[in-house]
């Protein structure tokens, strides 16, 4: 078979110099070249432009998807509050039965309050090997009655089982009569409070609220010493409800409601 020239092969240039038309073979493959990775890069980064459609009785309706408006849930916040008190101190005690009890039955049910009670007060603890000695400053009972609280705080954890005993136990005048609060509020755990109350664990328990308490600042002068989310807050002590409401965002029907009867 006779072989084809080069000249034969590229018909579609017969006049042209083979030099030239190496030049022009290189032109077009580079144009090509260069056209494709242009196109490439477009369909890449091009924005999705393509209708959406929904099919009704065999029919492509097309549509453009609009964006529904944002809703922003109001958040609704914990406060935070701390009560530094102890057993038998009457401002305490007239705290306790008039403002305390009042706004945990108005708002605990809400479960928008994180509240600690810290019974300590003006007490010193004092370690002494692996015990530790404590005055208190209304007398020994009152560290009894204390110490008992911290137990019972330390024992059932949440305020809603916690607060009725506690309640109860404020202003008592012996450990007896604070242990009546136990058998009517936990007669299982008599026995356990009983000995807690009176040994090694329940003193640890007021040496460690000794030291939440110690760690304020400003220092207490004052008990009960109230704060709310982090700050004291003095005016709590004649209406307790008021300030834990006014620090709820958004606030509560529970609140606006008694807002609206102190007018």
């Amino acid at each position: 078979m006779k072989k084809l020239t080069r000249d034969a092969q590229e018909p579609l240039l017969p006049h042209i110099r083979p030099s030239t038309r190496n030049k022009i073979r290189k032109y077009i493959y580079g144009t090509i070249f260069i056209l494709s990775i242009f196109l490439l890069y477009r369909s890449l980064n091009s924005p999705d432009t393509s209708k959406h459609g929904i099919g009704r009785n065999g029919d492509f309706i097309e549509y453009e998807p609009k964006a529904g408006p944002t809703i922003k849930e109001p958040v609704e916040n914990i406060v935070k509050l701390d009560v530094y008190m102890e057993a038998q101190c009457p401002d305490t005690s007239r705290f306790f039965r008039q403002q305390l009890k009042k706004a945990w039955d108005i708002l605990g049910r809400l479960n928008r309050i994180e509240l600690n009670v810290i019974p300590f007060g003006k007490a010193r603890c004092t370690e002494k090997g692996n015990d530790f000695e404590c005055q208190c400053q209304h007398g020994p009972t009152e560290c009894q009655i204390n110490q008992l609280m911290n137990c019972v705080i330390d024992r059932f954890g949440f305020p809603h089982r916690y607060l009725p005993g506690v309640l109860c136990m404020q202003g008592k005048y012996s450990l007896d009569e604070a242990m009546k609060c136990v058998t009517e509020n936990y007669p299982s755990e008599y026995e356990r409070m009983r000995e807690c109350a009176s040994g090694t664990r329940g003193r640890r328990l007021l040496a460690l609220s000794g030291q939440k308490t110690a760690s304020l600042t400003p220092a207490i002068d004052f008990i009960p010493w109230i704060v709310i989310n982090g700050s004291r807050n003095s005016d709590a002590l004649y209406d307790l409800t008021q300030n834990v409401c006014e620090a709820m965002q958004p606030m509560p029907s529970a609140c606006k409601d008694y807002l609206r009867s102190l007018q």
